[in-house]
């Protein structure tokens, strides 16, 4: 089948969540003999003019913004559309949006917390309606079984939104206890992370050293401002072991606590497997 992938960035412009799940579902799609065409927000137009059997959308607020014309684009010349949800989708003007997710074969969110924040938000407009988590590797993120330390972790961007003034203030009131931090972002929350004599700063760690990092503290600390509709950090956490200080506004939190240990660690393993065979079932009943 021939896909045309519709997303602002891809993994090599960001390295952020949305991106690696994007990939890990493209390179399952290419393994299962898909033909897979990205189209980020620096392709060559020229990418439109092609006919495709499918087209996957993900997140566009770059794309929307800079090329107004691609959601009509979706909207009118796919024969097929699914569209891989990682937002809040508040970039989108209500027109749009309804236009985009009206034109959905297939609507992929990432959680049922992350599905009802959107009806709540936007109405009940989607059709079509498939959970699945972001993927992740359980061969690669698991619990070791190891002696931890008595620390709390806190991991990945800095950021107001992500609850990063949040996790200060909870360093402030708990002097006794020590913290680490493998994180980046503006040189002021770096420069504020290193003035606290309780914790230790590690900056930005590679994806391999995440499963030894996970396995290595007991808890992570999280507490967003605005909602997660899955939060990659948190599952990867979840399935090495890790208690998690979280608050209610983690979707992989609530889908933990819904489904149980094992079916949330079989659902993240099986996740690409499960959006392909969404898919195939899609075509093959439209074909």
């Amino acid at each position: 089948m021939k896909v045309l992938w519709i997303s602002d960035f891809g993994i090599t412009h960001n390295i952020g969540g949305a991106q690696r799940s994007n990939q890990l579902v493209i390179e399952e799609g290419q393994r299962q003999g898909h033909s897979i065409t990205e189209f980020n927000y620096d392709s060559n137009n020229s990418v439109l003019n092609d006919s495709y059997d499918l087209t996957i959308s993900s997140n566009l607020e770059v794309l929307s913004r800079n090329l107004p014309e691609i959601i009509q684009y979706i909207v009118s010349n796919s024969k097929r559309h699914a569209r891989i949800e990682h937002d809040s989708n508040r970039y989108l003007q209500p027109h749009d949006r309804k236009l985009l997710f009206g034109s959905c074969d297939k609507a992929f969110f990432l959680t049922k917390f992350h599905y009802n924040q959107f009806t709540e938000m936007y109405g009940d407009i989607f059709k079509n309606v498939i959970i699945v988590p972001d993927p992740i590797d359980a061969n690669f993120f698991y619990d070791t079984n190891q002696d931890r330390e008595e620390k709390v972790l806190y991991i990945g961007y800095m950021h107001y939104l992500k609850g990063t003034n949040n996790f200060f203030q909870y360093v402030m009131d708990n002097p006794s206890v020590d913290f680490v931090m493998a994180a980046w972002g503006e040189m002021g929350f770096e420069q504020a992370a290193r003035s606290f004599s309780n914790v230790e700063w590690l900056g930005q760690l590679s994806y391999e050293e995440m499963p030894s990092l996970y396995n290595r503290y007991k808890i992570m600390y999280y507490h967003p401002v605005f909602f997660e509709p899955f939060c990659r950090a948190v599952g990867e956490a979840l399935l090495c072991g890790m208690e998690v200080n979280g608050n209610e506004l983690i979707g992989s939190l609530h889908h933990y606590n819904e489904v149980g240990k094992k079916e949330f660690v079989a659902g993240c393993n099986n996740a690409t497997q499960s959006f392909w065979k969404n898919i195939d079932d899609l075509c093959n009943s439209n074909s």
